[in-house]
């Protein structure tokens, strides 16, 4: 009888076993499927996230581009509509980027930028077109002081004031007072609008080459960017610990190869 007992104890040991470690097996399944939905669902996202980022950057590329440009400084064409989608462009990347990441700073701060030349190139040319033909002093001095109003960029403000006076300390001006100072100057000495149109294309000129600078250094920033979410993505999906991304340590990585084979193609091409 105590063995068939005993027998009985062992049984009852050995079942309750089985049901723990099937139970154990059960939640560490679940656990685990539910992190790998989870993985799965922030790569597809991710993805989507980045292929969305590639068109946005694609439709600033195509604003920005020099031969459209040239184009767009024509009379006729709405420059009005470009401004408006070149802001959405910059403000749709700008939302999309993390406002607190180191190098999604650095990214927003060049297409601020880019945006920056962009309109103020536009503006030089506005100017030139408009008041290039102008004889009657009365006439320009009217003209003139509508495209003062009309000017939205600090920069090329602050641009006619050094052409007029050699100014200092004017960023602490805001819009509103450089517009004030521009035509204080202007108004008061006709002659000096000439020299506007002597300058602009020498500032035109400028413009073309900091787009161009801009355009290749926003190349370059993305190219990476967008390998290192790629490489996130990868890392990501793999187990633990092995799923720890350190993104400065990718860039810095990203950047000497970049660097790497540019130099290549460079003695390639020599």
């Amino acid at each position: 009888m105590r063995v068939g007992e005993i027998e009985l104890e062992i049984i009852d040991i050995i079942t309750f076993t089985g049901i723990m470690i099937t139970f154990i097996t059960g939640v560490l399944n679940l656990c685990q499927n539910k992190k790998t939905l989870y993985i799965n669902n922030i790569t597809k996202f991710r993805v989507i996230w980045i292929n969305t980022f590639r068109a946005y950057i694609a439709s600033l590329k195509e604003l920005s581009n020099i031969t459209n440009l040239y184009i767009i400084t024509k009379d006729g064409f709405n420059k009005i509509a470009y401004r408006r989608e070149l802001e959405k462009i910059v403000s749709l990347i700008k939302m999309h980027l993390n406002f607190t990441g180191k190098h999604d700073i650095i990214l927003i701060s060049k297409v601020e930028e880019l945006k920056v030349a962009l309109n103020s190139y536009l503006l030089i040319y506005y100017c030139k077109n408009t008041i290039k033909f102008i004889k009657n002093e009365e006439e320009l001095l009217i003209k003139f002081d509508e495209i003062i109003d009309s000017i939205s960029e600090k920069r090329v403000l602050e641009q006619f004031l050094n052409l007029g006076i050699n100014t200092e300390n004017l960023n602490n001006m805001s819009l509103f007072e450089l517009k004030k100072q521009v035509k204080l100057l202007y108004l008061a000495n006709p002659v000096l609008i000439s020299q506007i149109i002597k300058e602009s294309d020498y500032l035109i000129n400028k413009y073309e080459n900091e787009i161009d600078c801009l355009n290749s250094e926003i190349d370059v920033l993305v190219q990476i960017y967008l390998k290192a979410e790629w490489i996130r993505c990868k890392v990501e999906t793999r187990i633990w610990p092995y799923n720890r991304f350190n993104e400065d340590k990718t860039i810095k990585k990203l950047h000497k190869k970049y660097k790497k084979v540019l130099e290549e193609k460079i003695l390639d091409n020599k």
